[in-house]
């Protein structure tokens, strides 16, 4: 039976992205897919009789322009009909490069005149033109009256004065017939003409699709600006990510060259800013932005990418910009010819690359592939539109804000889900590395954790293990031993945590713990109550093994209280957190007597003077034990349990008699004393410190012992 097919919420968010603006592009066509087209202009002539501007909108100026080639004729030169001989008609919006006259082929360089006749539905209205620019300097009138200019025109390079400055020119129509004449002059750019559509409509309307358009402009280039301070700042903060890198200089590139084109809004911030310059910029930040989003693709998906294509892309596009930088303007502006194919190749192999990862499920790859194929999809509106074979409107602008908006969501997306990552981690850390232990050697945060990093201080630490675990571990197979030590562990750890305590090391079946003081409880109070639940657990666990025919463990621990070193050892790669010193090192000591007095839990005399309730339990003194190295007697004592545990009236009666036995010990009278210990046998037979002082008795008795029978060198045992 086939698994049905389900599709995630990502998938769908991605596609629904990119879905509602394409349907909204589709009704725009389909709504505009009847309109009667628009009329346009035919041997210098157009006719608006019909078209009404103030109902329809504004229309562009397009069509076939009368085209008059190395002339510069004013509007009075055209009184007398048939003196100035055009060269031809032209189409505009255009460029004359490649435009023949006779048997020559026009290059950019040079200056014509364009003339227009346009019959109007209204006379004596206030009309107005969009003109964005012209390549790259222009005079225009109405009728006799010179309304708009860019630049200085001029017959020659040294006369001619190259400026773009996007406007809008009021004119008042007189009659139903008016006539545009154009001066245009070019010596600088690759391309020469009128390359803009110029627009005419009503003034208030014209005006305030200026105005509308300006604000997009202004939108779009504060959004995409915000977005590469954003990735820049992102960058700083974790220079591992380079994908936030490479957006924020392709958010940059595309935000700051938007100031260049469309509106030339640089013109209105910078109104005496230089044309050389400004091209230069232009062109720079426009061939850099390929490269850019390239090396972005790549720091996303790194595999799904070929390295000599990628290196290709990169070192071409770092040529045209040197191009630009090193040559002058009619020679580099060229190369935006050269840049549309490679650009357009190179956006095909980066959709490429996102449709592999897409296949290969990587993070973020569909919404990434959804949005490329957008924007391309944006681009084709864009040219379809220029070129009057649809009317959908221009949603380039539109497209682009979509992109950036989607990949910032998706970058965001990897930010929030590597935050998410390094929360999982640090949780996950702290299994390892307790928020105890880190506040005393991280205190300002994990990054800060360095080989060096301790403190001192008091605290009560608490060691326990397996009794004969190496002869039961020898009986059992590697897996039954690891999963009977997780098991075994998962039952007596718990009652650490809940007495404020932690686990330092787990050493095989061994365990290290620390204890610190809380509010007025002792760390020593803390540690007691630890180790009596930690006994209870291991109860409740072998009552479990008994019941699946296995066999029960026996665990010994030992508490001491000290000054000890918490911090970390190791180098730079490879450390450990740990806790060192001689308390650390004696309380391991205490822990292996239990096994040699037969006791569960012995705890050091230090300890027991530290302990806030220590009428609630039963203690019974052990022994004086000497560590190595040192010289100083150690009083180590037995946990018995809680004074109001059930089933201790036995050993409360012989800890009665045991003490009096201690105490005929002090007073040297050891006969008394070996009576005592032998009741105590009778009481319980398996106590095995009684049989201990029976036999220390016994060897004074015979043998007339000189050393202390109350002290016990470590180094000897």
């Amino acid at each position: 039976m086939k698994k049905p097919l389900r599709i995630s919420n990502k998938t769908i968010f991605s596609w629904l992205i990119v879905l509602i603006p394409v349907m909204i592009l589709l009704i725009a066509f389909v709504n505009n897919a009847n309109v009667t087209p628009r009329p346009k202009a035919e041997k210098g002539f157009l006719d608006l009789s019909q078209f009404d501007l103030q109902k329809e909108g504004s229309i562009r100026l397009d069509g076939d322009w009368e085209f008059y080639w190395n002339q510069l004729l004013e509007p009075n030169d055209f009184k007398v009909e048939n003196i100035h001989k055009p060269s031809g008609v032209i189409k505009v919006p255009g460029i004359w490069n490649g435009y023949k006259i006779g048997q020559e082929k026009l290059k950019g360089n040079g200056y014509a005149t364009f003339r227009l006749k346009v019959k109007l539905k209204d006379a004596n209205k206030k009309y107005a033109l969009k003109i964005i620019t012209m390549s790259n300097s222009y005079k225009l009138w109405v009728n006799d009256e010179m309304i708009a200019s860019n630049g200085v025109i001029g017959a020659d390079k040294k006369t001619n004065v190259p400026e773009y400055k996007s406007q809008v020119v009021p004119f008042n129509a007189d009659s139903n017939s008016v006539q545009f004449v154009v001066q245009v002059s070019n010596f600088y750019h690759w391309k020469g003409g009128i390359w803009h559509p110029i627009k005419m409509g009503d003034y208030s309307s014209i005006q305030k699709e200026r105005d509308t358009r300006v604000i997009l402009e202004i939108f779009l280039f504060g959004c995409l600006f915000i977005m590469a301070v954003y990735h820049f700042g992102a960058f700083s903060l974790r220079k591992e990510d380079t994908s936030t890198l490479f957006f924020g200089l392709m958010c940059f590139a595309v935000s700051m060259r938007s100031l260049f084109t469309g509106e030339n809004i640089i013109s209105i911030m910078v109104p005496d800013m230089n044309w050389f310059l400004a091209r230069k910029i232009e062109f720079i930040l426009t061939f850099v932005s390929v490269p850019a989003y390239s090396s972005f693709s790549r720091s996303l998906y790194p595999k799904e990418w070929n390295r000599f294509i990628y290196w290709t892309i990169t070192v071409f596009g770092f040529w045209l910009c040197i191009f630009v930088v090193f040559t002058p303007v009619n020679i580099y502006t060229f190369g935006s010819y050269i840049f549309t194919v490679y650009s357009f190749l190179s956006s095909l192999y980066i959709i490429y690359v996102f449709i592999k990862a897409t296949l290969r499920k990587r993070e973020g790859s569909e919404l990434f592939l959804a949005t490329s194929l957008f924007f391309l999809l944006t681009v084709v509106n864009e040219i379809l539109n220029q070129t009057e074979v649809v009317h959908t409107g221009l949603y380039l602008p539109v497209g682009l804000l979509i992109v950036v908006f989607a990949q910032s969501y998706i970058l965001s997306s990897r930010s929030a889900s590597a935050f998410r990552t390094t929360e999982v981690y640090a949780r996950t850390f702290q299994k390892f590395v307790p928020k105890q232990f880190l506040a005393r050697i991280a205190k300002e945060g994990i990054g800060s954790i360095k080989p060096g990093n301790a403190e001192k201080g008091e605290i009560t630490v608490l060691f326990s293990d397996i009794r004969s675990f190496t002869t039961i571990s020898e009986k059992m197979s590697a897996d039954e031993v690891f999963n009977m030590l997780n098991e075994y562990l998962s039952f007596v750890e718990p009652p650490i945590r809940a007495n404020h305590g932690f686990v330092d090391k787990y050493m095989g079946d061994g365990i290290m713990a620390l204890f610190e003081k809380t509010g007025e409880e002792s760390s020593a109070s803390n540690t007691l109550i630890a180790a009596l639940e930690m006994q209870e657990a291991l109860g409740k666990y072998n009552s479990l093994r008994i019941e699946q025919s296995k066999f029960p463990l026996e665990m010994g621990i030992g508490i001491h209280t000290g000054q000890v070193i918490i911090g970390t050892l190791g180098g730079n790669e490879r450390m450990d957190s740990t806790a060192i010193g001689d308390a650390v090192n004696l309380c391991s000591r205490i822990e292996g007597m239990t096994k040699m007095y037969g006791v569960q839990i012995l705890v050091s005399g230090h300890s027991i003077s530290l302990l806030d309730n220590k009428s609630d339990f039963l203690f019974r003194f052990v022994d004086y034990v000497v560590a190595k190295g040192k010289t100083e007697p150690v009083g180590i004592w037995e946990v018995i349990g809680r004074k109001a545990d059930p089933g201790l009236e036995v050993k409360k009666e012989m800890l009665e008699v045991y003490e009096m036995g201690m105490q005929r010990m002090r007073d040297q009278q050891i006969a008394a004393a070996l009576e005592a210990f032998k009741k105590c046998i009778q009481m319980i037979p398996n106590d095995k410190v009684s049989s201990i002082y029976i036999q220390r008795c016994e060897d004074i008795l015979k043998n007339g012992g000189k050393n202390n029978p109350l002290v016990v060198h470590l180094d000897d045992k």
